[in-house]
């Protein structure tokens, strides 16, 4: 992809358009999708076995792994013959080594975000996530953990590590950005696009919030068992990840791509 040198400032619609994008990417080459998103859990679920590694690997190789599925994304909408192994696509690029880099730092961040957390509740936030599904089935745990001042924390000092990474690989990789260049003009360039992300978040949660309401319905409908309800909602989580990733093309192919609508109306001069 050709990118700007600066990125340029959407209306505040596009944020609504990634999510559609991201549902016309899909629709276009569903199969190739889901024969990534499978490739994709099964590589996770052999690195988990790994002591210690199989926690902290998947978060390093997580900004090269999120590139994967952009270039995936791009073949799909430029029509080329997508594949499964475009995932990897970063990794085999001479910008294998940044990327680790890139998810060295990103693992950091997160440990940055845990141990804020870990200020003001204690651990709380901490124990939930290494909690045992039985455990978090108990009510007063589920209670405990759904009003921790450490999730409203964790979620709040998240956010601008998620700004400084959203556009980071593909600038890095398209871009030859180095890490620190990459993380600053990704965090500034969904800064200036605020409206847009926003938008983009708003729309999410109104989607999920539907989907959540007529699983829930139709579950009470039914009358059915917890393994039924996973086993529908499976293939629901599956496409909607698909969408995402579909989603996060569209935003750098508008924000960053050399190319000139008329919606877009600034630049980051």
């Amino acid at each position: 992809m050709k990118m700007l040198d600066v990125p340029m400032i959407l209306q505040a619609r596009y944020g609504q358009v990634w999510l559609l994008e991201g549902f016309r990417l899909f629709h276009r080459q569903p199969l190739i999708w889901f024969l990534t998103l499978f490739a994709y859990w099964a590589g996770l679920v052999i690195i988990a076995m790994i002591p210690v590694l199989g926690l902290i690997l998947p978060l390093i190789l997580s900004p090269g792994l999120s590139f994967g599925f952009i270039a995936l994304a791009r073949a799909v909408d430029r029509r080329d013959l997508p594949m499964p192994l475009l995932l990897l696509s970063g990794f085999r690029s001479p910008k294998a080594r940044p990327l680790l880099q890139l998810g060295l730092i990103y693992f950091l961040c997160l440990l940055g975000v845990l141990g804020l957390a870990w200020l003001f509740d204690g651990g709380g936030l901490a124990r939930t996530m290494s909690a045992t599904p039985s455990d978090l089935a108990d009510p007063e745990i589920a209670l405990e953990a759904s009003v921790r001042l450490g999730v409203i924390v964790a979620l709040l000092a998240y956010l601008p590590v998620l700004m400084a990474f959203w556009f980071a690989p593909q600038l890095m990789v398209w871009k030859d950005f180095t890490a620190g260049k990459a993380l600053f003009y990704s965090f500034f360039a969904v800064w200036r696009n605020r409206w847009a992300f926003l938008r983009y978040g708003l729309a999410w949660t109104i989607l999920i919030v539907l989907i959540s309401l007529i699983i829930a319905l139709f579950g009470e409908i039914l009358g059915a068992e917890p393994r039924m309800v996973f086993t529908a909602v499976l293939p629901i989580s599956m496409v909607l990840i698909a969408v995402a990733q579909g989603s996060f093309y569209a935003s750098t192919r508008d924000v960053f791509e050399v190319r000139d609508p008329p919606e877009r109306i600034d630049t980051l001069a």
